[in-house]
């Protein structure tokens, strides 16, 4: 279900000529995860799946096709639909762009770039998808809103992408600490320098101070924290030797007061109906799309985020 919120270094000729040609060139290059025509039916058949699973609202369809971060958010958006007695409008996607990278150990996994429109408004998707089991199944989908597709991906001589590790501002790995650091603490948390100011970094933070400071005005206390997401990041290289990266983090909401309401995105979280509650503690979770220069600050270009969980006291 998508509801919106929102190159490989090869050895010169006669070098690898010298040192064992193709058996170097192999070395050189690892296979990809797949061939650019399998993920093209990968992606087909996870449309199909896709469909069949918001025509039915049936979370039990969806640990097939997802997994991760975007399988629990999918499943609280069935349990919202549900709540509230409505169905997820239907979309399609259009101009697919498939970056395959080549990967020599550890999990496989390839974007698709598309595009869907939803209430008039068109929406980019940034797509990963990862192996489980022998099963290729959505594991996030951080989105756009009226955007162009993903730019300047480097690309082999097959098509194929590069997987981008290191030799950057700030590694894929380290990304999630840094920008949950900033929205929890600020702009002055350790490793928040490395990310530009801008709507999903301290804009955000400034937002969840202000609706701290007004809350409190209406006599109920509220703090906010994130952490990085029990999932990995994952990045490919671009041609300005840059990147571009997915990653997710869990935000934690906290609220003590009078009355608190169940709405939103709480329904279907919590039983509805009940407003006179005292705490209040919810999950989300928030996939991100990020463009990670070689040198300077990382843009934060693309967002998805679903409540995903909540307890009341």
């Amino acid at each position: 279900m998508r509801t919106a919120y929102t190159a490989l270094a090869f050895l010169p000729l006669a070098l690898s000529a010298a040192c064992g040609g193709a058996a170097k060139d192999a070395e050189a290059a690892p296979p990809p995860a797949l061939s650019l025509d399998k993920a093209k039916g990968v992606f087909e058949t996870y449309e199909s799946a896709d469909r069949k699973a918001d025509t039915a609202l049936d979370p039990a369809q969806l640990p097939a096709i997802t997994t991760g971060s975007q399988l629990e958010m999918d499943t609280a958006t069935y349990r919202m639909y549900k709540a509230n007695g409505k169905k997820p409008e239907a979309s399609s996607f259009s101009e697919p762009v498939f970056y395959v990278p080549r990967i020599a150990s550890g999990p496989r996994w390839f974007v698709v770039d598309t595009a869907s429109r939803v209430r008039g408004v068109e929406i980019r998707h940034a797509m990963l998808f990862l192996e489980e089991g022998g099963a290729w199944k959505l594991a996030a989908d951080p989105q756009r809103r009226n955007a162009s597709p993903i730019k300047g991906i480097q690309l082999d001589k097959d098509g194929y992408a590069q997987v981008a590790r290191d030799g950057l501002q700030v590694s894929p790995a380290d990304l999630p600490g840094a920008h949950a650091s900033l929205l929890t603490q600020g702009p002055q948390a350790a490793g928040a320098e490395h990310l530009a100011a801008g709507q999903q970094t301290t804009q955000t933070y400034d937002v969840l101070q202000k609706v701290s400071k007004g809350l409190r005005k209406s006599g109920m206390t509220f703090s906010a924290s994130f952490t990085p997401a029990e999932q990995s990041a994952y990045a490919l290289r671009t041609q300005d030797g840059g990147a571009v990266a997915w990653y997710a983090l869990k935000q934690q909401e906290n609220y003590k007061g009078k009355k608190i309401p169940v709405a939103g995105e709480l329904a279907g979280l919590l039983p509805s109906g009940q407003v006179a509650r005292k705490s209040l503690t919810s999950t989300s979770l928030v996939q991100y799309l990020a463009a990670v220069p070689r040198e300077g600050q990382v843009a934060v270009v693309g967002v998805n985020r679903k409540t995903v969980a909540a307890q009341s006291g």
